[in-house]
């Protein structure tokens, strides 16, 4: 009998580059202040602190924005390279093709901090993947984690001992830091938030999703 080394539950979180982000930028940035112009009030979240949050409707607004259009055909090819990557050999045991499987955007929202705003450690329900996108953090290259910080919280429990067997479970969260134009994508399930922004700008868009097999 061979060996066999089994590496279960793996936490996959994908650092993407928008590779049109200063090209759709400043229009991503108008379409942000033509929608609380016609929503002064954002969506209301316990999570939530000095901030302006959208509805969860941005996707209805694609078909007039050519930049929001792109931006969502980058979302999608991002959940699918993670999700793949996460499902590979669990997709091949049940003998189901990558092909037949597709990615549904279920909610897209942005976020415009105020000074000092924040969001809470939290999840998000009804999908399997997550993700967050830089628009626009006042300064391109700014790589503050005040600035462009998701704070992860480890899914499993933290090793309290000193062996270094298991060295890989002591860190109890981990801050991925980003530039403009780059977009998280992680499990729904994996408890982030947010760091309190000291500086003036920090906008973001974000999506959920979840993947179905093609009829």
């Amino acid at each position: 009998m061979e060996n066999e080394l089994f590496k279960l539950w793996p936490t996959l979180i994908l650092k993407k580059k928008f590779d049109n982000h200063n090209l759709y930028k400043d229009n991503l940035l108008e379409f942000i202040k033509f929608y609380k112009k016609k929503y002064p009030v954002g969506r209301e979240a316990s999570e939530n602190k000095n901030l302006y949050e959208s509805n969860y409707d941005i996707t209805n607004f694609v078909q007039e924005n050519k930049s929001l259009y792109n931006l969502i055909e980058f979302i999608g090819e991002g959940f699918k390279t993670v999700a793949y990557n996460a499902n590979k050999e669990a997709w091949e045991n049940k003998n189901i093709d990558s092909k037949d499987i597709r990615a549904k955007i279920t909610s897209m929202w942005f976020i415009d901090y105020l000074e000092d705003g924040f969001v809470f450690p939290h999840i998000h329900s009804n999908s399997s993947w997550s993700m967050v996108y830089y628009l626009d953090l006042g300064n391109p290259d700014n790589e503050e984690v005040s600035t462009s910080g998701t704070y992860f919280i480890s899914p499993y429990n933290k090793s309290d001992s000193s062996d270094y067997g298991n060295f890989f479970s002591r860190e109890a969260s981990r801050s991925i830091i980003g530039k403009e134009g780059d977009a998280l994508f992680f499990p729904s399930t994996l408890i982030h938030s947010s760091y309190p922004s000291v500086n003036k700008k920090r906008v973001i868009f974000s999506a959920n999703c979840y993947f179905e097999k093609i009829k």
